[in-house]
Order: C-alpha cells, then sequence, then structure tokens
C-alpha cells in the first residue's frame, strides 16, 4: 500500500519533474550489479527533514590553480600524457589527458591501457549529438574492473570534477554506475551551439525541492530507498535520487558558470548538462573526423528501448597511453 502511495505521488509530479527529464539521456554505464544494491535499506520514519534533503548533494564546482583545461585551446606540450585511440576501420583519436583535475581517473585510465585491457573492445553505444561510449568488457555496458580504488573499497572509484573541465565537444569522460568509476569511457560528440543561459534554472531548482518533498513524505510513510527506487524504475525508469542530483548538478554547475564557459559552449558544443555529475579526464586535440564518423553510424535499439547499438561492430584496436614528447 505504500509503495502504490508512492507511485502516485511520483506520477503526480511528472510534470514537474520533466525539466529534468533531458538528463536522463546520459554517460551512465549499465552495470550487471541490482540497481537497488547501492542503495541504504533503512526504513526509518524518523529521518529528520536535514537529513533527507542532504540525499540530494551540492557539488560546486572546485578550482585547481593555474589549471585551464579545455575552457581553452588544447594542444600537447611536452611532458603531458596523451591517450590514443585506435579504431578499426575509422582511425585515430588523441586526447590530452588531465592528471591534475582527475588523478585517479588518469591513473586508471593509463593503467588499463598499459595492461592491453581495451584491445579489441568495442564502442558499443552511440548517440549521435550527444556522445559514443566503450570500455565494457562484455560488448554490452557490463564487465571489467577498475585498476584503482578509492577509500570505499569496492574496486572502483568516485567522481572526481574541476571548474575548468567541462563537457564540451570532444571531452573524454568516464561512464559510471551510481557515481562509481571502473572501465568505461564515452567522448562528447555533439558540436551544435549551446547557450546555458537559455536554460530555466528556475524549473531545475522547483525539480529539486519537488523530489525533496517526495523523499520528506516516503520517509515519513517508513519506506525504504531501496523500495523507494523500485517505485521509481515502474513509475519514471529512473531513479528519483539521481533525478535530484542531475537537476542539482545543472544548477551548480551551469547557473552560475563564468562568462568564457558559457561562450565555449555556444562556440564548441558539448553536454552541459553532465557537467558535475561524471569525470572529464581528457580532451580530444586530433582525430575529430574519427568522432564525427563513429556518431554517423547506423544503430538500433540495444535492448532496452534506446536506439544506440551500432548495427556493424565497432572495434576498438588498441588504447595506448604516453608521454608528448614536444
Amino acid at each position: 500500500m505504500k509503495l502504490k502511495k508512492l507511485i502516485a505521488c511520483t506520477l503526480a509530479a511528472c510534470t514537474l519533474l520533466a525539466g529534468c527529464k533531458d538528463n536522463n539521456k546520459n554517460g551512465d554505464e549499465s552495470s550487471s550489479r541490482d540497481k537497488s544494491e547501492s542503495a541504504e535499506s533503512s526504513g526509518n520514519s524518523s529521518t529528520t527533514s536535514e537529513e533527507v534533503n542532504s540525499m540530494i548533494t551540492s557539488n560546486k564546482p572546485k578550482e585547481i590553480d593555474g589549471f585551464l583545461g579545455n575552457t581553452v585551446e588544447v594542444a600537447p606540450k611536452a611532458g603531458d600524457l596523451i591517450a590514443t585511440f585506435e579504431i578499426e576501420g575509422f582511425g585515430t583519436i588523441k586526447a590530452v589527458l588531465f592528471p591534475e583535475a582527475a588523478p585517479m581517473g588518469v591513473e586508471n585510465f593509463q593503467k588499463l591501457a598499459d595492461a592491453g585491457y581495451y584491445k579489441g573492445l568495442t564502442i558499443h553505444r552511440v548517440i549521435k549529438d550527444f556522445m559514443f561510449q566503450g570500455g565494457s568488457l562484455n560488448g554490452d555496458g557490463t564487465g571489467g574492473d577498475a585498476m584503482v580504488s578509492d577509500d570505499a573499497g569496492d574496486g572502483e572509484f568516485g567522481i572526481e570534477t574541476a571548474q575548468n573541465a567541462r563537457h564540451f565537444y570532444g571531452a573524454l569522460c568516464y561512464a559510471n554506475a551510481g557515481g562509481r568509476n571502473s572501465t568505461q569511457f564515452y567522448i562528447v560528440n555533439n558540436k551544435s551551439d549551446t547557450d546555458i543561459t537559455e536554460y530555466d534554472f528556475d524549473s531545475y531548482k522547483s525539480t529539486v525541492e519537488q523530489i525533496n518533498a517526495i523523499i520528506n513524505s516516503a520517509r515519513e510513510q517508513g519506506i525504504s530507498d531501496e523500495d523507494m527506487r523500485y517505485a521509481l524504475y515502474y513509475t519514471y525508469g529512473q531513479d528519483l535520487l539521481s533525478q535530484g542530483q542531475s537537476c542539482q548538478n545543472v544548477l551548480d554547475w551551469l547557473a552560475d558558470a563564468p562568462k568564457d564557459i558559457a561562450e565555449r559552449y555556444k562556440e564548441k558544443g558539448g553536454t552541459p548538462s553532465l557537467d558535475g555529475g561524471y569525470t572529464v579526464f581528457g580532451q580530444v586535440y586530433e582525430g575529430f573526423d574519427v568522432i564525427d564518423a563513429i556518431s554517423a553510424v547506423e544503430v538500433e535499439d540495444n535492448g532496452s528501448g534506446e536506439k544506440s547499438s551500432p548495427v556493424q561492430e565497432i572495434i576498438i584496436k588498441d588504447v595506448t597511453v604516453t608521454e608528448f614528447a614536444g
């Protein structure tokens, strides 16, 4: 009965939450784990409003002294780490890596590349004017283990972000499951002008407030996080908390974005709604024609209702990470 009440509540809120629906098309990896596994199942009806609201966290961009990332034109200089992707039948993509912004992410990627992990794997997900994704051990968005781990001790590591590492066209990023990175990467392929000043930030703020109200209501009824997620997957097909966090990220990262970042999105294109929610650990500087060619391939339903699975297999011949000699 409690779940039915929650479903009714979330259905009534669908219109309010529609302002954040564009963030559903994201860089998430499909995980072989149960979606509810990472949710704490407390069922504690005495949770305070402050504790509930803190479940959707504010994640303001952090500044790194001297780090300009991809907010300027990226060209390799002596000592930079360069990732080279060789894609069979398409060509070569080269990206400068950002250890300043994503030290664990870069270390992990280099170790995976050095171990030959990416050889023979595929680009399994292609969405034109958004991104393409690869690095899944099983070729379907599942499988693969990180080679570094943070203090969580689960063989993965968390999202790393920085003010000047953004989702511009050609950004190299980690796909994640529940905010945890492992092996899958994606490259932003949208080069259409994107004006972040036209975002309706009031609607994003309203969405966060409405989601917090739903969470409060659910907790007051003694509904656990796991049950709440269960109900929401059957109404939205998306986790309520993930929905709220995506909206909060937009507010934190775009509402007050510096003028140069707003101008660069207009000039270069990209997927700004992903800022703050995913690790940007590099920027392509060579091989944009290859990005465009991969992004134009014919795709079909991936089995989950998303038209993103390449009809013809796209094979990663190799990925290497080397130091640029200058």
